[in-house]
């Protein structure tokens, strides 16, 4: 971001840093989109494998699997976060005091652990993971 010189009027900068959030977004629907896709994925061939017989290995790699796929998700969705924050951080130092347009998001929630915790990107990979740690534990006591 040190390319950005700050304007005058700031607009010019405001519209970067909405470029660059968008560009987040969009990185971010991809991070989840992929996750959910290869979740739904790895639960439909569970669900194929599971009452055949010998397949109790089977189940322990799609597990195992699907554990490390959403401990991946976590790690990229968090870098959004980063993003976000450093670009919101950036614009509250280098914004101009007389700018009067448009915030460059259009809502900035207040900081509450519940809300914070309950948005998709960040709870999914830890409710995808202890759904496959609960079918990894009830897979070892059904043998």
């Amino acid at each position: 971001m040190s390319e950005i010189t700050q304007s005058k009027t700031g607009y010019e900068d405001a519209q970067i840093i909405r470029t660059l959030i968008e560009h987040e977004n969009d990185l971010q629907n991809h991070r989840l989109n992929w996750f959910l896709t290869i979740q739904g994925l790895l639960l439909a061939a569970l669900g194929f494998a599971w009452d055949k017989q010998d397949a109790h290995a089977l189940v322990i790699v799609f597990c195992i699997l699907a554990i490390l796929v959403s401990l991946s998700a976590w790690s990229s969705l968090r870098l959004t976060d980063a993003a976000y924050e450093d670009l919101h951080n950036w614009w509250e130092s280098h914004k101009p005091k007389n700018y009067d347009g448009p915030p460059i998001v259009g809502h900035r929630a207040e900081y509450k652990f519940i809300f914070w915790i309950l948005r998709p990107w960040r709870i999914l990979p830890w409710v995808f993971t202890l759904g496959w740690l609960i079918i990894l534990i009830y897979n070892f006591r059904r043998v």
